[in-house]
C-alpha cells in the first residue's frame, strides 16, 4: 500500500510539474514570437510589394471597426492566406485613397454576402468607393448572394455580378428587440426601473419590465429606419437608375424572388459562375485566359506606405491628435473596444499639455455608459477646448454618454446614418428576493446601525423612500445633462429638453435640430481642426496608445473562448446573452443608448 501511494504521488507530482513546464515553455515561445514579430513589423511594411496590373479585393464580410488592437502578426501575411478578421476603418479608407494614384492598382473587386460593420461605416465606405471610381479606375462586385447591406455597398461598383443560382435579399429594413420580462417573472426577479424626468424615449430598460416596445420607442425606431431606408433607396436610385417608388414596390411585394428577377429589375448586371467572372476580370486587365490574376487584399495593401513628400528634417512638425473614444463608457482603464474614464481623460489631458499638438479631434463611436465616467471625460474635453481647437467626429453611434462627452466641441461632424442624441438617464435595481426565497429556498436576515444601511441589497424589496431617493438623483443627472448640451450648443434649456427625454436621432435629423454642425467624416473633422489651428503641414497622431499585444492576446484568448461556447450553444441569438452581460456590468446611473439596435 505504501509503495502504491508513493508511486501514485510521484506520478501525480510528475504530471503537475510537466504541465507547469509546458505552460512556462509555451509562454517563452509565445513571448519570443511576439517579440520577433514586433521587431520586424516596420520592416514588414516596406516588404509588401505591389505588382503591376494588381486588383484590390475588398471582403466586406471581414469586420470593419473603428480601432483594432495592435497585432504583431499582421504584417506576416503569405500568398494564399486570408488576412481576415478585424480591419480598421481608417486603414481601409486610406488604402482605397492611396490606390487611386497607385499605377500598379487597376481596380477593386468587392466580395462578401453581408456587411460586417455599422451603418455610418457602411455609408463612409460607399462614399470612398464612389470617389475611387471618379479617379478613373473601375470597381466590380461579385458574390453568390447579397444581403441588403452588402448589396447597398456593392451598388457603388460599375458592374454588379451574381452567381447564377444565387440570391438577393430586398424586402426593407427591420429592427428587433428581445424582452426578458417573461423569463424574469418565471425566475422571480423584478427589475425596478427609474428614469430621468420625463425620459419617455429612454428605452434601454424596456426589455426588463415590458413585453413589447413602448409607443414612444416605436416612434423613434420607426423614424430611424425610415431615414436609413430613404437614404439607401435614394443612393441606390442614383447608382442603378431605379426609382425609390419602384424599389418600395419591389420590396413590398417580394418581387426579387429569383436571380433572374434581380437582373430583370436592374439590381444585377449579369449572372455568372466564378470562372466566368474571373474571365471578365482578365479581359479588363488585358490578360489571356491562362494568365494569372494578381490580387491583393485591402488589409495587406493598407501596409504599403504611400509616397510622401520629403520632410524638412530641421523643422519639428505640428501635430493634430485624434483621440479615439470607442465602446461603452465606464470608470477606470479602457482599451481599443471600451472607454475607460481614466484612460481617455489622460489621453485628452496629454494632448492638451503637449506643445506639439496644435488641435484635437475626438472620434466618438459609443452608445454611452456610466454617467460619472462621462462627467470625468467631459471635464477634460472642456479644458482642452479652452486651450486648443477641439473638434468631434461621430462614427456609427455617438449617443447618450457618447454625446455627453462631446457637448462642448467647437464643431461636431456626423454621418447621415450616425445614431446620436439619447439625452437622458436611467437606473436599474434588480429585486432578487422572489428568486432567492421562492425559487432557491434561500432567506436573509440583517443587523444594521441605521435605517438605510442595507439600501441596495438585492435580497429584499425597496420602499418608496429609497426609490424616491434614486429618482431624485436621476432627475439631477438629467437636468445637468440638458444644461451641458444647452451651454455647449448655444441653445436654451427648454429647447434641449424638447429634443432630449432619451430620444434618439439619425445624423440627418440631428443636423436639422442643431445637435451636430455638419455632415462629414473623420477626415473632414481633421481638415476643419487644421484650418482652425492655421496648419498646412502637420502629422496626425492617434491616442490613447494601443494596449500591449501580449496583454491583448491573453485577454482575447479568454474572451473569444467564452464567445465561441456561446455561439456554439445559441448561434446568432448569442447576442442577447451579451446584452444581459452588459446589464450585469452597469454600475451606477447610466447615460446609455436606449436599445441594442440591430438593423436587418
Amino acid at each position: 500500500m505504501n509503495n502504491f501511494l508513493k508511486y501514485m504521488f510521484a506520478s501525480t507530482l510528475g504530471t503537475i510539474l510537466g504541465f507547469i513546464f509546458i505552460f512556462i515553455l509555451s509562454g517563452i515561445i509565445m513571448a519570443g514570437i511576439i517579440g520577433s514579430a514586433m521587431m520586424f513589423a516596420d520592416r514588414g511594411k516596406d516588404d509588401v510589394e505591389v505588382k503591376p496590373n494588381t486588383v484590390l479585393t475588398l471582403d466586406i464580410s471581414d469586420a470593419i471597426i473603428e480601432r483594432a488592437a495592435e497585432n504583431p502578426f499582421a504584417k506576416f501575411q503569405f500568398d494564399g492566406m486570408d488576412d481576415g478578421g478585424k480591419n480598421e476603418l481608417s486603414s481601409v479608407l486610406g488604402a482605397i485613397e492611396n490606390a487611386k494614384s497607385d499605377t500598379n492598382i487597376k481596380g477593386i473587386v468587392i466580395r462578401g454576402a453581408s456587411f460586417n460593420g455599422g451603418l455610418a461605416t457602411l455609408q463612409n465606405l460607399r462614399v470612398e468607393l464612389l470617389d475611387f471610381r471618379e479617379s478613373g479606375k473601375w470597381i466590380i462586385a461579385y458574390e453568390e448572394m447579397y444581403t441588403q447591406s452588402a448589396y447597398y455597398l456593392a451598388s457603388a461598383a460599375d458592374e454588379v455580378y451574381m452567381f447564377k443560382e444565387g440570391g438577393l435579399d430586398f424586402r426593407g429594413l427591420r429592427s428587433e428587440v428581445a424582452f426578458f420580462k417573461g423569463a424574469m417573472d418565471k425566475l422571480g426577479i423584478e427589475a425596478i426601473v427609474i428614469k430621468g424626468a420625463d425620459n419617455k424615449y429612454k428605452s434601454a430598460v424596456e426589455p426588463f419590465y415590458r413585453e413589447n416596445m413602448s409607443a414612444e420607442n416605436k416612434v423613434q425606431m420607426q423614424r430611424i429606419l425610415d431615414n436609413i431606408w430613404t437614404d439607401w433607396t435614394s443612393n441606390l436610385a442614383e447608382s442603378r437608375g431605379i426609382t425609390p417608388e419602384v424599389m418600395n414596390d419591389l420590396a413590398d411585394n417580394l418581387k426579387i424572388d429569383s436571380p433572374d428577377a434581380a437582373v430583370e429589375f436592374g439590381f444585377v448586371d449579369e449572372l455568372v459562375y466564378y470562372d466566368q467572372f474571373e474571365y471578365k476580370l482578365k479581359e479588363k486587365l488585358g490578360l489571356e485566359d491562362d494568365d494569372n490574376l494578381e490580387t491583393m487584399s485591402i488589409g495587406k495593401y493598407s501596409n504599403v506606405k504611400p509616397e510622401k513628400k520629403e520632410d524638412k528634417n530641421w523643422e519639428l512638425k505640428d501635430e493634430i491628435a485624434v483621440i479615439y473614444a470607442v465602446g461603452g463608457i465606464g470608470s477606470g482603464e479602457g482599451d481599443e473596444e471600451s472607454i475607460g474614464s481614466e484612460t481617455l481623460a489622460k489621453a485628452i489631458r496629454d494632448a492638451r499639455k503637449d506643445e506639439d499638438v496644435k488641435a484635437i479631434v475626438m472620434r466618438v463611436n459609443s452608445p454611452g455608459g456610466s454617467a460619472l465616467a462621462s462627467e470625468v471625460i467631459w471635464r477634460e474635453s472642456v479644458l482642452a477646448g479652452e486651450e486648443k481647437p477641439f473638434v468631434v467626429s461621430f462614427g456609427d453611434v455617438a449617443a447618450s454618454g457618447g454625446y455627453y462627452i462631446s457637448t462642448h466641441a467647437a464643431r461636431i461632424f456626423g454621418q447621415t446614418n450616425t445614431i446620436t442624441g439619447s439625452i437622458g438617464a436611467f437606473g436599474i435595481i434588480p429585486n432578487m428576493r422572489g428568486f432567492f426565497n421562492d425559487k432557491m429556498g434561500i432567506t436573509f436576515d440583517v443587523v444594521k446601525t441605521n435605517q438605510f444601511a442595507d439600501f441596495g441589497t438585492l435580497s429584499r424589496d425597496f420602499d418608496e423612500a429609497e426609490i424616491a431617493h434614486v429618482q431624485n438623483y436621476l432627475d439631477q443627472v438629467y437636468t445637468e445633462f440638458v444644461a451641458k448640451v444647452a451651454d455647449g450648443r448655444g441653445m436654451t434649456y427648454d429647447q434641449v429638453d424638447s429634443l432630449g427625454r432619451g430620444r434618439v436621432w439619425t445624423g440627418g435629423d440631428a443636423l436639422e435640430i442643431g445637435l451636430i454642425d455638419e455632415i462629414g467624416d473623420l477626415n473632414d473633422a481633421i481638415a476643419y481642426a487644421a484650418a482652425e489651428a492655421d496648419l498646412e503641414d502637420y502629422d496626425v497622431i492617434d491616442l490613447p496608445k494601443k494596449v500591449d499585444p501580449f496583454e491583448r492576446f491573453m485577454k482575447d484568448f479568454k474572451g473569444e473562448t467564452k464567445a465561441l461556447v456561446a455561439d456554439w450553444v445559441l448561434g446568432e441569438e448569442a447576442v442577447w446573452l451579451q446584452k444581459v452581460e452588459q446589464v450585469k456590468e452597469m454600475d451606477g446611473v447610466q447615460v446609455r443608448l436606449p436599445f441594442e439596435m440591430r438593423v436587418y
